[in-house]
């Protein structure tokens, strides 16, 4: 895990794993930062999935939601295809929003850990995931 203050990022079994804490907000320095790591470890390693947990309620900045643009659009041009969004309710609509771009299709949870569990596995239906 390369930890930031802000942010931690991880492989796990083939899923890169993003993990924003309670009052995270990004600037645009560790947004490049944060891009920059991601990029690097989808560059070295087998990433099948993305789990992207947001437990922060504060606004996305600018720079959060151009982060979260590039890095959905850098993995999906790997080839991942799968993509988890954990967060509350709004936050989490208006993340799968933000990474509307062509060849990502978030699927929204609750629960990190079933986020992860659905991601390591593509057989496994999305149980835990808010449909409204």
């Amino acid at each position: 895990m390369e930890p930031s203050e802000r942010w931690s990022i991880r492989v796990d079994d083939g899923v890169l794993v993003v993990e924003l804490p309670h009052g995270t907000g990004l600037s645009p320095s560790d947004g490049e930062a944060l891009l920059d790591r991601w990029r690097t470890l989808a560059d070295e390693r087998r990433v099948d999935a993305v789990v992207l947990v947001v437990r922060t309620t504060r606004p996305c900045s600018d720079a959060g939601r151009q982060t979260l643009r590039l890095a959905a659009r850098a993995a999906a041009e790997r080839g991942v295809s799968r993509f988890a969004v954990v967060a509350e309710r709004p936050k989490r609509r208006y993340l799968e929003r933000t990474m509307d771009v062509n060849g990502v299709d978030a699927e929204p949870f609750n629960d990190a850990a079933a986020a992860l569990r659905w991601a390591k596995c593509p057989s496994e239906p999305a149980v835990s995931v808010v449909s409204e």
